[in-house]
């Protein structure tokens, strides 16, 4: 098992390409960022390439949303980019959401002329029409499931059982589940059997405490617990801190990942 941190929600105190710099200090295995397409890529290589880190995965939507399918065309071109992206970055997996999110993470589109089976369709379609693409290019595309109650009102993936579904009926190795704890634990709980009972259909942990989002040990969730589990489930890729510290973001990022390599 690999441990990253999101650079977007953790060590925010100093400039972007300075967190990269900290991850490797504390000896992360890797980082992950959202959008591309507002960073300076060559910077970010430089300095990914002078710490020997990953990037173990980062956002593949550049707009519109699977959900609708007028939108299919420009959103699978802007995969399209991605992937090309990820090839050059030797990173192995992206983000997918299945609706796009504003700059305040809000759902932009939520199309309520639409049925539930219309978008459902809409994102499978999508999905099977993605997948040789991620094949072709070797990188792994992890579908988020989302909290509508906290964070993002109106998306339209919130349960990682509909995301399971959707992973088995596309049945490519490179369609994957982002299984995000924080995410899950608002939207069903039960995190340890949800998460494990389908383990081989997922391809990316993400943690971070509830309520609030921040740091393990700050709210509800027995971490030690749930990493052990997803220890002994032979889970052996990416799990990525992805939350608000409410203490400094070194102090913080220390503790999650002592949790995790001693679990």
């Amino acid at each position: 098992m690999k441990v990253s941190v999101c650079i977007e929600m953790i060590y925010t105190e100093v400039p972007f390409l300075d967190r990269i710099r900290l991850a490797a200090e504390q000896e992360f295995d890797g980082i992950e960022f959202w959008n591309w397409d507002n960073k300076d890529i060559p910077s970010l290589i430089k300095v990914v390439e002078e710490t020997g880190l990953e990037i173990a995965a980062f956002q593949s939507n550049r707009g519109g949303t699977l959900i609708n399918p007028a939108h299919r065309k420009d959103f699978i071109s802007g995969i399209k980019e991605s992937l090309d992206l990820a090839q050059e970055l030797n990173c192995k997996a992206m983000f997918l959401l299945t609706d796009e999110l504003g700059d305040d993470r809000s759902v932009k589109y939520q199309f309520p002329e639409l049925s539930e089976e219309e978008k459902y369709n809409s994102v499978l379609e999508g999905l099977t029409e993605i997948a040789p693409h991620a094949e072709k290019a070797g990188v792994t595309l992890v579908m988020e499931p989302l909290n509508t109650q906290v964070d993002h009102a109106g998306y339209w993936l919130e349960h990682s059982q509909q995301g399971i579904e959707l992973v088995r009926k596309i049945n490519s190795p490179n369609i994957r589940l982002l299984f995000d704890i924080y995410h899950q634990q608002v939207t069903e709980g039960n995190i340890i059997q949800r998460l494990t009972k389908d383990i081989d259909a997922v391809g990316h942990v993400h943690v971070a405490d509830v309520p609030g989002r921040h740091q393990p040990g700050t709210g509800e969730l027995n971490y030690e617990n749930i990493i052990k589990a997803l220890k002994a489930s032979g889970y052996d890729k990416f799990v990525g801190l992805e939350y608000e510290p409410t203490i400094g973001s070194k102090d913080a990022a220390a503790s999650t990942l002592k949790l995790i390599k001693a679990a």
